[in-house]
């Protein structure tokens, strides 16, 4: 088994998996992957018809996929994710996003889960991923400390309003563009434990459809803040998230010019640059910024 899952995913795009026609018109969408969604977007009479659909969707199409394919399925008390994994397995996903996880010992339970069905229906020749949505209840927020040691099919936590919301009695998430405290702690906090685990954070989508203008500058705030992707409820969102998580011109002539500042002092911890002194840390923000270059 190995790792299938793209190192550089700055756009999610949100697939609701029981409508053929959003389907079929995400083939063309420019997004880093494509998330079918089973659990949220699908009312609970829906389930069954929505994995039929996803089914033969994927039946036609997963051969052509250029984005990476994830599902979100189900949650792993809804009593839906057995019947999830059973039907998108045999595709060979990319990655499971995994709702409402509250630790994790959620994680570990889906691990067992992809081992059984990976084993049964791919003879162990493929290994799916996790993202988990770590923030969609206040259970989730405190659990965040407990994946220090996750294991290492999960690859990302993602951060998410709605579902927070609705468990705290939150009339609104925002004043004007900016989020009130109880979700700036949680965002900030799936930041800090998402590098305390060593994995990517993801930024939560934002439901204001008509502006991109606003998707963009939410995209460059949250990859200014440490987020390496932002995921998305409409297509016409990602062309501003992947322009924003792009290394800009400006970045990459930083970057080299503290490449360069190194390699001019050996082994040393420290260098100059300009009238700044700099060290090992802002050495490796600078190879993480040109080692995006290719990729973008």
């Amino acid at each position: 088994m190995h790792d299938n899952l793209p190192q550089r995913l700055r756009s999610l795009l949100f697939v609701p998996a029981d409508s053929e026609r959003k389907l079929a018109a995400s083939l063309r969408s420019t997004a880093d992957g494509l998330v079918f969604d089973l659990e949220d977007a699908v009312p609970e009479s829906g389930k069954d018809d929505a994995r039929r659909k996803l089914v033969g969707f994927l039946e036609r199409h997963r051969t052509s996929m250029h984005s990476a394919l994830l599902v979100r399925v189900n949650g792993l008390a809804s009593g839906h994710i057995l019947r999830d994994l059973g039907a998108v397995i045999p595709h060979r996903p990319n990655a499971i996003v995994l709702p409402k996880c509250r630790s994790v010992d959620d994680v570990h339970r889906l691990c067992d889960f992809l081992a059984a069905f990976e084993c049964a229906l791919l003879e162990n020749r493929w290994e799916v991923s996790i993202i988990a949505m770590a923030t969609e209840s206040s259970e989730g927020v405190f659990g965040l400390s407990s994946y220090r040691n996750a294991p290492m099919r999960l690859r990302a936590l993602m951060w998410g309003v709605d579902d927070l919301a609705a468990d705290l009695g939150a009339f609104s998430s925002h004043t004007g563009k900016e989020l009130t405290t109880p979700f700036s702690v949680a965002r900030t906090m799936c930041l800090l434990a998402a590098a305390r685990a060593g994995i990517d954070a993801i930024d939560a989508v934002s439901t204001n459809l008509p502006d991109p203008v606003q998707i963009g500058e939410e995209a460059a705030r949250a990859k200014r803040d440490g987020f390496t992707a932002k995921a998305a409820a409409h297509p016409s969102h990602i062309d501003a998230i992947n322009q924003a998580f792009m290394p800009q011109e400006g970045e990459i002539r930083w970057a080299r010019q503290v490449v360069d500042a190194f390699s001019r002092v050996g082994a040393s911890g420290v260098a100059r640059l300009g009238n700044a002194m700099i060290d090992r840390p802002h050495l490796r923000l600078a190879h993480r910024i040109l080692s995006h270059i290719d990729e973008s």
